[in-house]
């Protein structure tokens, strides 16, 4: 079986959990070939890929190449982490609608050969323009380095939030949390990921009471690159996981709760899809219904220490399920059924990652 995966080098975290991770791991673990590269066209605009499958993200797409791929009977599956159609409310939704991206990413569905989506509903969506759906989850690797839990102790307990550049709506739930607690002295927000941006500028504000706590109550760290992004979970000990309710929201993914788990960080985290299945309060998390439960749910970690270790370790449990060798044997099977009536594989071929150029 050979798979090449169309990544650029300079990826997001998509191509990081999407792509680049679990194939890596693929390739270790199962006898197939894993090939990744920038594109099908080699410098002089020539088809150059030798593959059983050609994998895409939605992000990283070329419909000359997928059509190039069909005609010469290679299989082309591309992955949706998340739904093409925004909300009203998202910071993209102007830019999707000057630019038609909702339409081309409904094209894109509609020429690949197979969907790979994240959850089953998302993959209810995804049927209804294309029915070869497949739903491979978002999965955390133990093995790699930066995944390894390794809090330094600090005075303060320290509640954490991390996230991209399209979260201001979510980041905004907690607005005036940090001023109604900040009487207390054993605890600190802290902002993961800090890039000078505006966006985050804004998240500095909203999470500071527009400064006024910095230092003593809340503080940032650096943004990581993709390769080093898992370990700003080890600066923190609860994970604060708000999501606006909306249905561009719900066909996310589990991830925040998987990232968070891995490192058996409690969290507070919003109930709302994609979430709320996943979680039982008191149990493996806390969970907020109003605005007030986010300052409750706080001091509650505050004043029973214990209960966040009880928290992190009922989430590590959890997210079990979405161990990256549990979700890949989804991922080699699928596969192996996409590719059974034109591939045998040997049982003696040696299985290697290779990364080309761009």
């Amino acid at each position: 079986m050979k798979i090449f995966v169309v990544i650029p080098h300079k990826f997001a975290g998509c191509g990081f959990y999407r792509q680049y991770q679990p194939h890596n791991r693929l390739a270790k673990t199962k006898d197939c070939d894993v090939l990744l590269g920038a594109g099908v066209w080699d410098k002089d605009g020539q088809f150059s890929v030798d593959a059983d499958i050609v994998h895409y993200h939605k992000g990283y797409f070329d419909f000359e190449g997928m059509a190039e791929c069909k005609k010469r009977g290679i299989k082309v599956v591309v992955d949706f982490d998340d739904w093409w159609q925004l909300d009203t409310e998202h910071i993209l939704y102007k830019k999707y609608q000057e630019d038609g991206t909702t339409e081309i990413l409904k094209k894109l569905a509609r020429q690949a050969d197979y969907l790979t989506v994240t959850t089953e509903r998302l993959a209810i969506e995804a049927r209804k323009i294309n029915p070869n759906v497949v739903v491979l989850p978002n999965a955390f690797d133990p093995h790699y380095p930066q995944c390894q839990p390794m809090r330094a102790k600090e005075e303060k307990t320290i509640f954490g939030y991390i996230g991209g550049h399209c979260h201001v709506k979510d980041v905004r739930l907690l607005h005036g949390v940090n001023n109604r607690l900040s009487i207390r002295d054993d605890y600190k927000f802290r902002l993961m990921g800090v890039d000078g941006s505006s966006v985050y500028n804004q998240y500095s504000l909203i999470l500071s009471d527009d400064g006024k706590l910095a230092g003593s109550h809340f503080d940032w760290i650096q943004k990581q690159d993709i390769w080093n992004y898992p370990k700003l979970y080890n600066y923190m000990d609860v994970s604060l996981v708000p999501l606006v309710d909306n249905k561009f929201n719900s066909l996310k993914s589990e991830l925040k709760l998987i990232e968070a788990g891995s490192f058996r960080k409690a969290v507070i985290c919003s109930n709302v899809d994609p979430y709320k299945d996943l979680l039982k309060h008191g149990e493996n998390a806390l969970m907020v219904n109003k605005p007030g439960d986010w300052t409750k749910n706080i001091r509650t970690l505050l004043n029973e220490k214990g209960l966040i270790e009880k928290l992190g370790n009922g989430l590590y449990e959890t997210v079990q399920q979405y161990h990256i060798d549990r979700v890949n044997e989804l991922r080699y099977k699928f596969y192996s059924d996409v590719l059974k009536d034109k591939h045998t594989h040997s049982s003696n071929r040696h299985s290697r990652v290779q990364v080309i150029d761009e």
